[in-house]
């Protein structure tokens, strides 16, 4: 196959990729201009990285200089050719967390006026370690064993009753508490490797991210998909 021919097939693939991107950043400002640029700086393209960033670099070479015979003055490999449909296949069939986490109908939920003493004991019995609480206005909060030691740190072992509700724990439950576990909410469309990034960004101290809950929309108004601990990134990696 010749160079031109070459040349061809890889801006004919980078234009594939560019217009997958396109479309998954539709409506988004882009901090550098270039869709590529912006995938580059996203987790999901951590495999990936550094042989799109030679793509990026070839293709720029490609398009912008060609020799005195109007050839181009870089020939792309079947090699990098081969890096570059991966990349392709990659970005158009993402790992999404809602595909690895617990899916919502699977999810234990609590209300307010549930026993604190009853729900801590279907949590031990059903392995769950973190529960959204809702009432009728949506959700407010998360029970967990982190959220009961920050409730003794402030009321005391004497608080603790068998009639204790979640909701008289309050504030502990909330999601912008300092003292509290921190949670954060994702869009549908999250990638796997986003949900990872977002729990390694959160290793400092009194900062630690508990879970990740995956929302219609990533706000904390819409339908739960699916929540993810640290443990549901673990076992995939």
């Amino acid at each position: 196959m010749s160079a031109l021919a070459n040349a061809e097939l890889f801006l004919r693939e980078y234009r594939r990729l560019e217009s997958i991107l396109e479309k998954r950043y539709v409506g988004r400002k882009l901090s550098s201009g270039s869709v590529v640029m912006e995938y580059l700086r996203d987790p999901d393209s951590e495999p990936c990285r550094t042989e799109l960033d030679l793509c990026r670099e070839i293709r720029n070479l490609l398009t912008h200089n060609v020799d005195d015979a109007g050839e181009p003055v870089v020939t792309p490999s079947r090699a990098v050719l081969d890096d570059l449909r991966a990349i392709v296949e990659h970005v158009e069939r993402p790992r999404l967390a809602v595909d690895f986490g617990t899916p919502g109908e699977r999810i234990l939920f609590a209300h307010p006026n549930d026993s604190a003493l009853d729900l801590m004991r279907r949590m031990a019995r059903l392995g769950y370690s973190h529960v959204p609480v809702r009432d009728r206005t949506g959700l407010v909060g998360v029970f967990s064993a982190g959220s009961l030691f920050v409730f003794l740190g402030r009321k005391g072992l004497e608080s603790v009753s068998d009639d204790l509700r979640v909701g008289d724990l309050k504030g502990a439950l909330g999601f912008t508490d300092e003292r509290s576990e921190k949670y954060r909410f994702l869009p549908a469309d999250a990638t796997l490797l986003t949900v990872r990034d977002a729990f390694e960004s959160h290793e400092e101290r009194n900062s630690r991210l508990a879970a990740v809950f995956v929302t219609e929309d990533g706000t904390p108004d819409t339908r739960i998909l699916a929540m993810l601990t640290p443990w549901d990134v673990l076992r995939d990696a």
